[in-house]
């Protein structure tokens, strides 16, 4: 079975960018909570300057917990966990690839199993880490986010094949 010299490097890429992505989750979920909190206020500041600019005063000092809450997870947790998901599965896609005859079923269990057991991992590891906390909930929020990333890729691969497939026709027609 011989692979491209291109096809590896994509392989090589997609494989990199998913540990580089997973190994930053990973890492952020070893900060204790002060850390942590600092880390994320970046992005806390940024997107309420930009509610506050489109609708002003919808941020307050009353609300303003709430809403770095919401942020916390839409962006740390889902949004990550997107990319996660985006990347995990094309470097799963093209590492399988080969094997064609399993290169769907691989991709889809080895995949969501993959997807599962980050979210669990970065939760149980926040159970030991002074002022976090692991939460079933966080879980549900970080596979719903890969799940996302997956089906992104599974709609992509679909539409390619789709495409493909009709081009075949239409040469053999």
């Amino acid at each position: 079975m011989k692979v491209s010299k291109t096809y590896l490097v994509w392989t090589i890429i997609f494989i990199v960018l998913a540990v580089a992505i997973n190994a930053y989750i990973i890492m952020h979920s070893c900060l204790d909570a002060i850390k942590s909190t600092e880390a994320s206020n970046g992005v806390v500041e940024v997107a309420e300057n930009v509610v506050n600019t489109v609708s002003p005063g919808t941020i307050t000092p009353e609300n303003h917990d709430s809403f770095a809450s919401f942020i916390r997870k839409a962006f740390g947790h889902f949004g990550l966990f997107v990319i996660s998901g985006l990347l995990s599965s094309l470097a799963i896609y093209f590492a399988f690839n080969p094997l064609k005859w399993s290169k769907y079923y691989l991709l889809v269990i080895m995949s969501l199993g993959f997807g599962l057991l980050i979210g669990i991992t970065t939760e149980l590891i926040q159970l030991n880490v002074p002022g976090r906390s692991g939460e079933f909930l966080d879980v549900l929020i970080d596979f719903s986010g890969y799940l996302l990333g997956f089906l992104i890729i599974l709609l992509i691969l679909f539409l390619i094949i789709r495409n493909n497939n009709k081009k075949h026709q239409a040469i053999t027609e």
